[in-house]
């Protein structure tokens, strides 16, 4: 997913003001004249703009502030005191500034700004309503197309993604995160050889995100395709040498391949990289189970169990791995709490205890 790209609206102002003299008409024409307070406001504002874009956000929050108290119909003020509050994660702050700016309609900006604010708060709805909101604001704006597919993919609601995804892609061509998360949409589908071509041509756009390389390998295993997707993952690796899923996903391509010392290998790398990660023990235990270290293989389920108490696949590959070793008590209570978070292969395990 994308970074949220902010608009600044800035004004900029001069240091003095001009008079027109006509000579013909022997009159003076005044230019408008700002007076001392929104001058002062512009100050403010411009000083604001400067602060956020440096990253100061707390300074610009009050740099923004003080243009507001000078002119209390800023708009733009308000805009982007909401966007500062935004990054730094004040959302409901954010919403009431944004609330003001749709007062005016030169803030129709807010629809979509506040729409993410919902968003981060857990208010799909009132998010994906103000998304629609933005996308009758502006129609050739493809982030609110592509944010509501984002939520949508979340939901589950995979067709509803890709249609906004589209969307997203009509109106940017070269949106690269709209074609890999099209992709991954298409893959939950299980329609893989759409997801790859989504996934190539938003790594004909940028070559250099690694999780589209991922997901790319994850497509051509769910093919059967390993060698292809063995490639993918050592991209991603290439590009993020400390991309620990995608070293746990080599592995299991490795693992499917029948290539269990390579997978093995991949597995330790991902556990070096962030030893917390309950999946990479639980796949080295069952790459040390096919190369009958049975021992190892009890070892990394009990440390996967360790993470994630209700993670039944450790359950049953530890329960597995405790029979061979004729502890026939362990393993049996081993299939049966497998069973009991809803292994479907442990039950039938489980019924001979």
């Amino acid at each position: 997913m994308q970074k949220v790209k902010y608009v600044l609206f800035a004004v900029l102002i001069s240091g003095g003001f001009a008079t027109t003299v006509s000579a013909q008409e022997d009159t003076i024409v005044e230019a408008t004249i700002l007076g001392a307070e929104e001058i002062e406001a512009d100050k403010s504002y411009n000083q604001g703009i400067q602060q956020f874009q440096t990253n100061d956000f707390e300074g610009a929050i009050a740099s923004f502030s003080k243009a507001i108290e000078l002119n209390a119909g800023f708009t733009k003020a308000y805009l982007n005191r909401g966007s500062a509050y935004m990054e730094v994660e004040k959302y409901s702050e954010a919403i009431s500034d944004f609330n003001v700016a749709l007062n005016d309609p030169e803030g129709k900006e807010a629809y979509y700004l506040r729409g993410k604010c919902y968003e981060k708060l857990g208010s799909r709805d009132k998010a994906k309503g103000d998304y629609a909101s933005a996308m009758e604001a502006k129609a050739d704006d493809d982030r609110p197309y592509y944010y509501r597919g984002l939520i949508k993919f979340n939901e589950g609601d995979y067709e509803g993604a890709i249609s906004d995804f589209t969307e997203a892609i009509n109106r940017n061509k070269r949106h690269a995160y709209a074609y890999n998360d099209r992709g991954s949409a298409k893959r939950m589908m299980e329609k893989y050889d759409d997801a790859i071509k989504d996934y190539l041509k938003a790594l004909q756009i940028d070559n250099k995100l690694a999780f589209v390389h991922n997901n790319l390998g994850s497509a051509y295993r769910k093919k059967g395709r390993f060698d292809e997707a063995i490639k993918s993952y050592t991209k991603a690796v290439e590009v993020d040498p400390k991309y620990y899923i995608a070293y746990n996903n080599r592995g299991s391509a490795h693992y499917d391949a029948g290539n269990y010392d390579r997978a093995l290998a991949d597995f330790d790398r991902a556990i070096e990289l962030n030893k917390n990660y309950a999946f990479a023990y639980n796949n080295r235990a069952s790459a040390k189970f096919k190369l009958e270290d049975y021992k190892g293989c009890i070892e990394d389920c009990t440390t996967a169990i360790s993470f994630d108490p209700n993670y039944g696949y450790a359950y049953l590959n530890r329960g597995n791995a405790k029979e061979l070793l004729r502890d026939d008590k362990g393993a049996c209570a081993d299939w049966k709490k497998a069973a009991e978070l809803g292994v479907e292969g442990a039950k039938s395990y489980a019924s001979g205890c």
